[in-house]
C-alpha cells in the first residue's frame, strides 16, 4: 500500500526540488511525495491544484485554510516541514495536517538561529509544534546542541541530515573561458575589473546595506570594481529597498553594479560563480550555505562572517577569509587586503574544490531521510 509523505516547503527552493528528485531516484516505490508550497499542492512536479494568490488579508486567510483542508482530507502518513520559519498563523493552521500521521521538522540553519529574535507568541507556538514532532533533523552537528539550548526540550530525538550543494558541480567544471568572457561582455565588465558578489538572495538577514556601504568606502581606493547583487528569490519588499539603496549609494559615484532579479538556470549560476573574484557572505545566521560552497568550488575568495559556524569546512581544510563583526570599516579593510593580494590568495582557493566535492552526495542525503521515514512508518522511532 502506498504511503504519502507531505513536504511543507517552498517549491521554488532548489533544495526542495533537488531533494524530491533524489528521493524519487533512491526511494521506495510505495512512498509517494507531495509538496504543499504556499497555495499550491504539487506531486511529481505538477500542480494538483493551486488557489489564486491574493493580497487581500481575509481572502488569503480563507484560501490558506481551504488548501490545508483539501490536503488534510488526503490523510498524509508523514508530514515533513522544511525550514521552520513560517508566519505564526500558518503553524496554527498546519496543525490540522499532523494530528494523525507522523511528523518531522527539519531545520536548515538560519531558521533555527533566528528563533531567539522572534516575537514571544511565535516562540511559544513554535515550541508547542516542536513538542508534537516525532523527529527533528538539523544540517550540522553543532545545530544539535544549539537546538537543545534554544528550545530546552531534552527528550526530543534530533538527527543529522546534511544537504549537499544542489547544483551538479560538473556544470561549474564545464564553464569555458569563452563563456566567462561572453558573460563579462554582456554586463560591460572591464578587462581589469574585479567582480564582487554580495550575498545570494533577497533576505533582510543578508545585511545588504552594510555590504553596500563598505563597497562605497572601498571605491575611494579601487575604481575597477563591478558588483553583483543576486536577489532572485526571497523578500520582495527587501529587494525593492536594496534596489533603491543601490540607486542612492552606487549610481552617484559611478560604481558599476547589476542586480540579478530573474530566476537563474543552474548553468547561469555556474557562470556567475566562475566569473566572480570575491564573494561576501556576512549574513545574520546560517549553516554552511550552498551558495557559499558553490563560490568556494568555483575558485572565489569568500569572505564570511566569523560568527557563522563554518568550523566543519575549516576542519576539512577549506580556505576562506572572515571578518569578526559587522563594524563599519571592517569589511572594507578586508576587501582591500584581498584585492591587494588577489593573485596570491587565489592560489590558496585551489584546495576548496576537493573539499566541497567531497560533501556533495545527494544519494546519501536522500537515504538519510528515507531511513527516517521507514523507521517512523514501522514504529521504530
Amino acid at each position: 500500500m502506498n504511503k504519502k509523505v507531505l513536504i511543507i516547503g517552498n517549491y521554488n527552493s532548489i533544495y526542495i526540488r533537488k531533494l524530491l528528485e533524489s528521493l524519487s531516484h533512491a526511494g521506495d516505490e510505495h512512498l509517494k511525495f507531495y509538496v504543499l508550497s504556499g497555495l499550491k499542492y504539487i506531486h511529481g512536479g505538477l500542480e494538483i491544484y493551486a488557489l489564486p494568490e491574493t493580497k487581500n488579508p481575509f481572502r488569503k486567510l480563507t484560501s490558506t485554510r481551504e488548501i490545508i483542508d483539501r490536503v488534510a482530507a488526503e490523510h498524509p502518513d508523514i508530514v515533513h516541514i522544511h525550514y521552520f520559519n513560517a508566519p505564526t498563523i500558518l503553524y496554527v493552521m498546519w496543525s490540522k495536517l499532523f494530528r494523525k500521521g507522523k511528523f518531522v521538522v527539519t531545520f536548515w540553519g538560519s531558521d533555527l538561529y533566528r528563533i531567539s529574535g522572534a516575537p514571544m507568541l511565535k516562540k511559544i507556538i513554535q515550541k508547542s509544534i516542536i513538542k508534537r514532532a516525532d523527529v527533528v533533523t538539523v544540517t550540522s552537528e553543532k545545530m544539535i546542541d544549539d537546538f537543545y539550548k534554544i528550545f530546552g526540550i531534552r527528550d526530543k530525538k534530533v538527527f543529522l541530515t546534511k544537504f549537499a550543494v544542489p547544483i551538479d558541480l560538473k556544470i561549474f567544471d564545464e564553464v569555458s573561458i569563452d563563456q566567462i568572457e561572453e558573460f563579462r561582455q554582456r554586463f560591460s565588465i572591464g578587462a581589469n575589473d574585479i567582480v564582487l558578489t554580495l550575498g545570494y538572495s533577497a533576505d533582510p538577514g543578508k545585511n545588504h546595506m552594510y555590504m553596500i556601504d563598505e563597497v562605497v568606502k572601498l571605491y575611494n581606493t579601487f575604481r575597477n570594481i563591478f558588483v553583483f547583487l543576486p536577489l532572485t528569490y526571497g523578500d520582495v519588499e527587501h529587494r525593492e529597498k536594496v534596489k533603491q539603496y543601490c540607486e542612492e549609494k552606487f549610481k552617484p559615484r559611478g560604481i558599476k553594479y547589476f542586480i540579478l532579479e530573474e530566476r537563474m538556470l543552474d548553468r547561469e549560476v555556474a557562470v556567475l560563480r566562475r566569473a566572480t573574484d570575491i564573494m561576501v557572505n556576512v549574513q545574520v545566521s546560517d549553516s554552511v550555505s550552498a551558495s557559499m560552497q558553490e563560490s568556494l568550488y568555483a575558485g572565489n575568495i569568500v569572505i564570511n562572517g566569523e560568527w557563522l559556524d563554518y568550523s566543519e569546512l575549516k576542519r576539512e581544510g577549506a580556505y576562506f577569509e572572515t571578518i569578526p563583526r559587522l563594524e563599519p570599516g571592517l569589511l572594507c579593510e578586508k576587501l582591500v587586503y584581498v584585492i591587494e593580494n588577489l593573485a596570491e590568495l587565489k592560489q590558496k582557493t585551489h584546495v576548496n574544490k576537493k573539499v566541497v566535492a567531497k560533501r556533495c552526495d545527494w544519494e546519501e542525503v536522500a537515504n538519510n531521510f528515507l531511513t527516517i521515514y521507514g523507521n517512523l512508518l514501522e514504529g521504530k522511532l
